[in-house]
């Protein structure tokens, strides 16, 4: 019998997205996918469910594309967060696709996963970077919810398992095969008139967390000794509120604009070429074509063939910043044959040494505003010592630092091994025997736990099982929810905090009970007569709308009268002896042509009646007359108050 193969739906950036998560995500998509014992589907951040996507596999966006949804998270912050990551759509691809094992592959913030109906039935693993201390309240708290919890630095790995976490490091699944020492080095300086020049290379995405004014001051420092120094900044030199503005620091430093050099890329002929920047859009001088020529950017670079030769007219590398998750250039540089100075913070710990082929920044830390989280300062100083120690190191010492560095690439980072221990994950979870729905399944609300403290049952293990008995969630005692609750119980007692989950089990099984019903499901057939009386809420206007019950069923004996409310309200009016049935109020209710109907639509209620129009949203127009022209609800409040308030 043909063994079943192993469904692995993979969430993260799209995989051609020029992504360090977009470029681990097409290494692991195309390995898992050459493996015969898996079968693999892309989740692709970024892109619009339903947009065509050509790959091997298959491949959904989960970007939302229906209007109801881009209407509602329209300016709020929060809601287009969570959609770019997926959370909007992923429930529907997990239904459609019903895989064994779901993989997330993103920054710990967007995952907000342990709320889905799938989280605790299919083998859950995350992956994510975590780059700063302290560490983010999201990732304890979903670390022991999940089956496995990885993460791409071996600085998070130590700090969870300070917390008690079981966490593991897998390096990003990055290729770096491209990236390799080439024995045209001299005739690729000489080409850039590089030949006597001590060049210093930092390759990086222009964001702020990328140290720039630290590396310009210590290359000044440098400079004052080493004159044949030059800069190269391989990035984009243009500037906004979220980038560093390099000429003007260049300018600040008092440095010279032809020693610090930019990476050009002609958009036409596709070759690159190193010069002091001298703003965008320039005249190409190798194809001689207009305006084409821009310094890369992450939607237009050079290849990986162009960048490895970049790196190889490097003498040096050097990568000041305050946090990464992983920092692929880093790597990069050591596989092209480079000593790389890194600061000794974060993601750093990993490949600054000198067994990893590094020289270590020192630094000292800030705290980044708003967040509060430890930031470094890499120290110029520092920079200034390391590039001289580089430029007078004997030779031998340089190549055992390269092949040091050749090593650590092997040992840590190789994508294959990656990707191998991720299988092996995997295939520990195995697969997933389907025999669950996405239905809501309603809590126990029956179930009365031991209230006697002297049981010897901990606060935290009455905890978990009251969970498990009515919910059916399993927690661990390191779940931050099981924490903060456990405090809750030795403070206020057990019976308060089982009375405050009896209530919140009550109410979402009422909310269950109103998206499982059809509005048909409430109704006695198809000959009865029935009016709505819409009043969604306060407590005050339901008790109020029981002084109408009885003079309806005066003006309409012959009709059911349905009162829609919600199901909190339903002690204020279900035992009234006029109204024939209680329905969950929902949104729509109060679209009047949907409950009475137009054209051809008979609707479903002969009429509806909204008081809470006034009550509750705004002054204007009610429904007055009935089919007849009966102004009802002077009928109904020209009679005397109903007596049956009295007795509420």
């Amino acid at each position: 019998m043909k063994k079943k193969k192993i469904k692995v739906a993979i969430l993260s950036n799209y995989s051609r997205a020029l992504t360090g998560f977009g470029n681990s995500m097409k290494n692991i998509l195309i390995r898992l996918h050459q493996d015969p014992r898996f079968e693999v589907v892309e989740l692709a951040n970024g892109v619009r469910y339903g947009a065509p996507i050509s790959t091997p596999w298959r491949a959904y966006g989960t970007y939302p594309s229906d209007m109801k949804t881009l209407q509602e998270i329209q300016n709020n912050p929060r809601l287009e967060r969570l959609s770019a990551y997926g959370n909007y759509t992923i429930d529907k691809i997990i239904e459609l696709e019903k895989p064994d094992v779901v993989i997330g592959i993103e920054d710990i913030w967007a995952f907000e996963w342990h709320q889905k109906k799938w989280f605790d039935k299919l083998g859950v693993i995350l992956w994510t970077t975590l780059d700063s201390l302290p560490i983010l309240d999201q990732a304890f708290n979903l670390a022991p919810k999940v089956n496995k919890f990885l993460v791409w630095a071996s600085f998070a790995e130590k700090e969870m398992k300070k917390r008690g976490f079981d966490v593991e490091t897998l390096h990003g699944a990055i290729d770096y095969s491209s990236f390799k020492p080439l024995e045209n080095r001299n005739e690729l300086r000489a080409k850039f008139g590089l030949q006597d020049n001590f060049l210093i290379g930092f390759v990086f995405k222009n964001q702020l967390r990328k140290s720039v004014p630290n590396l310009l001051e210590g290359f000044r420092l440098f400079k004052e000794n080493n004159p044949e120094a030059k800069l190269l900044l391989h990035t984009d030199w243009k500037n906004d509120e979220n980038t560093w503005d390099i000429p003007k620091y260049i300018e600040e430093k008092g440095l010279d604009p032809n020693d610090i050099l930019a990476t050009y890329v002609c958009q036409k002929c596709k070759n690159y070429l190193l010069a002091p920047y001298q703003g965008e859009d320039r005249n190409c001088p190798i194809c001689n074509s207009e305006k084409s020529l821009i310094t890369k950017n992450n939607i237009f670079g050079v290849t990986e063939e162009q960048l490895n030769e970049i790196y190889n007219l490097m003498d040096v590398y050097c990568h000041p910043f305050t946090s990464g998750g992983q920092e692929l250039p880093i790597q990069e540089a050591k596989a092209a044959g480079l000593i790389t100075l890194v600061t000794e913070y974060s993601c750093g710990l990993d490949s600054c040494y000198e067994e990893d082929g590094g020289i270590p920044l020192k630094w000292v830390e800030y705290r980044e505003p708003f967040t509060q989280f430890i930031k470094a300062t890499t120290l110029p100083e520092s920079i200034c010592e390391s590039l001289q120690r580089v430029k007078d190191m004997p030779e031998e010492e340089k190549k055992e630092l390269i092949a040091n560095g050749k090593r650590c690439i092997d040992d840590k980072f190789n994508v294959d091994k990656i990707v191998d221990r991720l299988k092996e994950i995997i295939l520990e979870l195995g697969p997933t025997d389907w025999d669950f729905d996405f239905q809501n399944k309603l809590a126990d609300t029956s179930f009365i736990p031991e209230m006697d403290t002297s049981d010897g049952v901990s606060s935290e293990d009455w905890l978990i099982d009251l969970y498990k008995r009515i919910f059916n969630k399993t927690f661990t005692k390191l779940d931050v929810e099981i924490i903060e609750g456990a405090k809750l119980v030795n403070t206020e007692g057990r019976g308060s905090v089982f009375q405050y989950l009896l209530n919140v089990a009550k109410e979402k099984n009422q909310q269950i009970q109103v998206k499982s019903h059809s509005l048909e499901d409430f109704f006695d057939g198809p000959e009865e007569k029935r009016i709505a009386v819409i009043i969604p809420e306060a407590a005050g206007d339901v008790l109020m709308i029981n002084s109408l019950m009885t003079n309806f069923k005066k003006l309409y004996p012959e009709y059911n009268i349905y009162v829609v409310t919600k199901p909190q309200f339903y002690p204020m009016i279900d035992d009234h002896p006029c109204v024939h049935r209680l329905i969950p109020y929902q949104d729509g209710f109060d679209n009047i042509l949907a409950l009475e109907g137009q054209g051809n639509f008979k609707g479903h209620f002969d009429m509806a009646f909204m008081p809470f129009i006034e009550t509750q949203r705004f002054l204007g127009a009610t429904h007055l007359f009935d089919k007849d022209g009966l102004n009802v609800m002077s009928e109904l409040n020209s009679n005397n108050f109903d007596p049956y308030l009295q007795t509420r």
